[in-house]
């Protein structure tokens, strides 16, 4: 897959623990909200895209504050469903991962020094109060481009930090805060307007 033609989403998830020791049966509150990961997951790569290629889509997972999951295509068939989704991350954190997942002892900034070195590339931050994504003429889709999502609570004050001290562009998809899956769908069909 070119890294020039990466659609890629961040999902912050600083307090979920890495000892994947959620159930199954309880994910947002034994998980603490690991469902909104599962939601994102399920989004980017079943009912999200339309016509943008999955090979082109990448989700990357920061579990804690140290401790990254990277999603791409999966290979075989795809999980289904919030606990389909969930025993893939289960796994992944405790040491199994499939081939669609690579899972790494880094820090969200560790994450964002390296998109920032790679040619081509760019990171947004989502953010009600940013500017409308639907207005910035910069966003090229032939490129790398990175979205970052907080979980239900927004971004931690690490998280904040980063993006203040590495100049992360806020962007809006409107006033109203929506799920991060939702955002998700909705950034992917706006890069497939703009590729067709």
């Amino acid at each position: 897959m070119p890294e020039s033609t990466m659609l890629r989403f961040i999902q912050l998830l600083p307090q979920v623990s890495p000892k994947a020791d959620f159930l199954l049966k309880d994910l947002p509150g034994s998980g603490n909200r690991i469902d909104v990961l599962c939601r994102v997951l399920a989004a980017c790569f079943d009912w999200g895209p339309i016509s943008w290629s999955l090979s082109k889509l990448e989700v990357i997972a920061v579990i804690g504050s140290s401790k990254s999951l990277t999603f791409s295509t999966p290979n075989e068939q795809s999980p289904k469903g919030e606990v389909g989704w969930a025993s893939v991350i289960r796994e992944s954190l405790k040491g199994t991962p499939p081939s669609y997942v690579t899972a790494l002892d880094e820090k969200l900034e560790d994450i964002v020094k390296r998109l920032k070195h790679s040619e081509r590339s760019s990171i947004w931050v989502l953010d009600e109060a940013g500017t409308s994504l639907y207005g910035i003429k910069t966003i090229d889709v032939n490129t790398q481009n990175s979205f970052m999502l907080g979980d239900h609570r927004g971004f931690d004050s690490e998280s904040e930090r980063i993006i203040s001290e590495y100049n992360i562009q806020r962007i809006s998809l409107g006033k109203k805060s929506y799920l991060s899956s939702h955002c998700l769908a909705a950034i992917i069909a706006e890069f497939e307007r703009k590729s067709d």
